[in-house]
């Protein structure tokens, strides 16, 4: 059986000083999280549902659709697997015995004396439909949001997930910079992306994540379908770039300039350098993420360059954008072994842009960059 990464103790504990009976993970990060399974079909097929109960008291059941419960059987620390019939999608006529998700979850909360008291469950993943039938199927049960609790539990990586999420890193930085290299006047956005598909998939990725890589006029823009344009003498290349490592991702951004770099966007560059080393810098333990937000405000002021992004980096892990994020809305403190990606940027729609990212860990001393493999502090000319 796979080591689990995750800290289930954490998630015990969460679930007991909540004051919950139990709670009911289903989104794609949060079933991963507390089985060590990931179960593809839970993004490409929303109405296939995986479940998992957790009671504060007694043995976990893993809930699943039939076709996957031979793939995960084996592969979770759960012993307690059931399924139930997957249709995809909603059926005219009478119901079909066993071919409902949450027909599936209320016999197994029935079976652990769960029909009253407080049950926390992820409302952000229960569609309507769904969660009216779990409210009334069992109306005495108290139904909580526990979004939270899995939140605050996954911004603490434990060294299983360190060590990994380090490897995603590095495998990502490898993926960039073997695209990079190839990238000449008369190359095509839409091929560069797809050689960078496969150089991340060579790297160690299992499948590719975020494949944002821009040249010319694209770099003004965030995240651009790729298209048929030609790299041009001059033109930027950016890259906002990421990929799936046993179900967590990573999300690495780099700017290079095809040619010889003009003083204008050397310029441009070497001040954006200046925000992200010191947006990093302020990245001390204890130190509130609005107030490293407001570090990175007051440095894009400095070098004059225009700031109206909602936030200076974000969480990372089994989901792109985890907490805590680094945005005037956030007050949690930086705690050690927590992941950042630290993203500083610029973009001028239809004209230019430009993009640093780098994976961030806090430690006791303070933060250290996992991202190193490519020298960021000067604009790259290929």
């Amino acid at each position: 059986m796979p080591e689990l990464l995750s800290n289930m103790k954490a998630v015990r504990d969460g679930i007991a000083e909540s004051g919950l009976d139990a709670v009911v993970a289903i989104s794609p990060e949060n079933v991963p999280y507390t089985t060590g399974v990931i179960i593809t079909t839970q993004k490409s097929l929303r109405d296939r549902l995986a479940m998992v109960v957790l009671p504060n008291e007694g043995d976990a059941t893993f809930l699943v659709a039939g076709q996957e419960v031979g793939y995960v059987t084996g592969r979770t620390w759960i012993q307690d697997i059931r399924s139930y019939l997957a249709l995809d999608g909603p059926v005219d006529g009478p119901p079909i015995q066993g071919a409902s998700p949450i027909h599936a979850l209320v016999e197994v909360l029935k079976e652990k004396g769960l029909t009253a008291g407080r049950v926390g469950i992820e409302m952000n993943y229960l569609t309507v439909p769904f969660h009216r039938e779990l409210v009334e199927a069992l109306p005495e049960l108290e139904l909580v949001p526990c979004e939270g609790l899995f939140e605050r539990v996954r911004m603490i990586k434990t060294p299983a997930e360190l060590e990994l999420m380090t490897r995603a890193a590095v495998a990502t930085e490898r993926a960039l910079m073997a695209t990079y290299m190839t990238i000449q006047p008369g190359a095509r956005e839409r091929g560069l992306v797809g050689q960078l598909a496969g150089n991340l998939l060579q790297a160690g990725a299992d499948m590719p994540g975020g494949l944002f890589l821009r040249v010319g006029a694209n770099t003004g823009y965030a995240h651009p379908v790729p298209e048929d344009n030609v790299a041009q003498v001059g033109d930027l290349a950016t890259s906002d770039v990421g990929g799936s490592f046993a179900g967590y991702v990573s999300d690495v951004a780099r700017t290079a300039v095809i040619g010889k770099a003009s003083d204008h966007q050397r310029s441009i560059y070497e001040r954006l350098v200046e925000v992200h080393r010191r947006t990093i810098e302020a990245m001390m333990p204890g130190v509130p993420a609005n107030e490293v937000f407001q570090t990175a405000v007051r440095e894009y002021e400095r070098v004059k360059i225009p700031f109206p992004m909602a936030f200076a980096g974000h969480g990372i892990g089994l989901h792109v954008h985890e907490k805590p994020l680094l945005s005037a809305h956030e007050n949690t403190p930086l705690q050690p072994n927590m992941v950042f990606a630290v993203e500083t940027r610029v973009r001028w729609p239809q004209k230019e842009g430009y993009h640093i990212e780098d994976f961030v860990v806090i430690t006791e001393k303070g933060p250290q960059v996992m991202t190193t493999a490519m020298d960021t502090s000067r604009l790259m000319e290929i």
